[in-house]
């Protein structure tokens, strides 16, 4: 095992973050290999070969690993370090979670549109909540008031759900369980976190 690896109490597998140095979970970090060209490329579902590099997730962390070098050190080497890498990571994570949530809009698993959320929530078998990040306050009350217990992610545009589900727009979508779910849970909550606001972080008053 690396000195960038080790193991919880709980023995679930955790990488330290170049960056900050702490160690956390997978799940928390995004994964960079160096591929044969010499270049950074993001590994963001985890199954590049090749030596990881870990940073935890966030524009910033990402950021400040290419200004201080740290990509290169972690490497041990000197490695090309790609201007949008940040842009590049954003775009694989949406497109990562938008294709979950197809995929979970296909089996049944996911629906959008104020009467099926709300049908979704008053029925106990919506387990995630997706709000649009830039949806209005008054149009999200009285879906909020049923979410009780439910996990609540802002990791997508309306726009972007708007387009899983052949929409202009879309302002909430309710995931019902299963391994879909459980995969958009992590995933939403990295892009969230990407974007500037983790699951934790998301509150909204019931009306």
């Amino acid at each position: 095992m690396s000195a960038l690896e080790s193991v919880t109490d709980e023995g679930q597998s955790s990488r330290r973050c170049i960056v900050s140095g702490k160690t956390m979970p997978m799940d928390s970090l995004m994964r960079f290999v160096v591929g044969p060209s010499k270049n950074v490329v993001p590994d963001v579902r985890g199954v590049l070969g090749g030596r990881g590099i870990w940073v935890g997730v966030g524009r910033d962390a990402i950021e400040a690993a290419i200004r201080q070098n740290l990509f290169q050190r972690a490497a041990r080497s000197n490695v090309t370090v790609p201007e949008d890498l940040a842009q590049c990571v954003e775009s694989q994570l949406a497109d990562r979670v938008m294709g979950a949530l197809s995929l979970a809009r296909k089996a049944g698993q996911a629906v959008a549109g104020f009467e099926k959320v709300s049908a979704s929530l008053k029925s106990g078998q919506c387990v995630l909540l997706i709000i649009a990040r830039d949806a209005a306050d008054n149009a999200l009350k009285k879906v909020n008031a049923l979410a009780t217990g439910v996990d609540i992610l802002e990791c997508l545009d309306a726009d972007e759900l708007g387009n899983v589900f052949g929409r202009e727009r879309s302002v909430h979508v309710a995931v019902a369980a299963g391994g879909l779910a459980a995969r958009l849970k992590i995933d939403g909550r990295r892009l969230a976190e990407f974007r500037g606001k983790s699951l934790d972080e998301v509150e909204h008053d019931a009306e």
